[in-house]
């Protein structure tokens, strides 16, 4: 049994965030405690209890409360089976390796493993691949979502990169960004189809919508984050495929390229309109070179010695 200070300690500490680590003066004016001595008593019986742990944090020693129900389960352990959790407990969704744990608890590697096993069939804890360390054993609480370091984020399955789904996400998203830069493009042929946008603003998209796209039509189970969304636009920025928007933050526009080179936006070459189409048009749909001199003419300004140069002046 508790003392009546001890539990009182307890419970006032257990009132914080299971994650408050509190210092010998925070508890100390938690229970209107002034001695030392007295604190130290109080803190070493809720320590035998299983009922807070010591946490070293820089120079400073630390305490943190433990459920009555995590102290019952840790009390009922044999004492390596206790070390070994309460080690695996410490590193949190990262995990720890079998090898490090061996280091740290300093038991044999048989000692350990049947501790491993006793405390999985408990399911206390359990095994993770890591996408870092794929030949690695992993254990961690059971109860926790590893983290995307070790598992890779939404882009991994069984940790593995799981392609298929990546690709399906850019192909979705290009065609989103696309049919809003050049709606047009992907409608049926019509005499006064106007491949662009008559307003520059109508042409870009915004990463919020592109994720609200995502969200809306529920196109995949895995919550993506808006730092995953941009990823994805950023990957179409590397194939050419979008363009992020000067001066505009987090904005984007589908390529011209792109749309031709999947086949949409053709419009214009249907033979029953090639008399309606200006052929200066055509030429710029088709991506032709153009030159300025086609259109301006060079004239000289006064004699040669006189005409400065582009390379001159902008290092005069």
């Amino acid at each position: 049994m508790l003392s009546e200070n001890a539990q009182r300690l307890h419970e006032r500490m257990s009132e914080s965030a299971s994650s408050t680590l509190f210092t010998t003066q925070e508890l100390k004016h938690l229970i209107h405690v002034s001695s030392d001595l007295e604190l130290l008593q109080i803190s070493q019986e809720l320590v035998n209890n299983s009922l807070v742990k010591l946490i070293k944090q820089g120079d400073e020693l630390k305490f943190q409360a433990i459920s009555t129900s995590e102290a019952s389960k840790i009390k009922n352990m044999t004492g390596d089976d206790a070390m070994v959790y309460q080690h695996i407990e410490a590193s949190g969704r990262e995990g720890i390796w079998t090898k490090t744990l061996k280091a740290k608890t300093n038991l044999h590697q048989h000692i350990v493993n049947k501790c491993l096993k006793s405390l999985e069939s408990q399911r206390y804890i359990k095994s993770v691949k890591s996408v870092k360390h794929p030949t690695r054993k992993i254990y961690m609480l059971y109860n926790l979502q590893p983290s995307t370091d070790v598992t890779g984020g939404p882009w991994f399955t069984d940790s593995e990169l799981d392609t298929e789904f990546i690709d399906s996400l850019l192909s979705l998203i290009w065609r989103y960004v696309a049919s809003r830069s050049f709606p047009q493009a992907f409608q049926k042929p019509s005499a006064s189809t106007n491949m662009f946008q008559t307003s520059m603003a109508d042409s870009v998209v915004p990463l919020d919508d592109i994720m609200s796209f995502i969200r809306d039509n529920r196109v995949t189970n895995i919550d993506l984050s808006k730092s995953d969304i941009r990823d994805l636009c950023d990957v179409l920025v590397f194939d050419d495929k979008l363009e992020p928007v000067k001066h505009e933050d987090e904005k984007f526009r589908a390529t011209w390229q792109s749309v031709r080179e999947a086949g949409f936006g053709k419009q214009w070459q249907d033979e029953q309109y090639s008399d309606r189409v200006d052929q200066q048009f055509k030429d710029e749909l088709l991506g032709r070179p153009f030159s300025i001199f086609e259109w301006y003419n060079a004239e000289p300004v006064g004699e040669p010695e006189d005409t400065v140069y582009l390379d001159s002046w902008v290092h005069s």
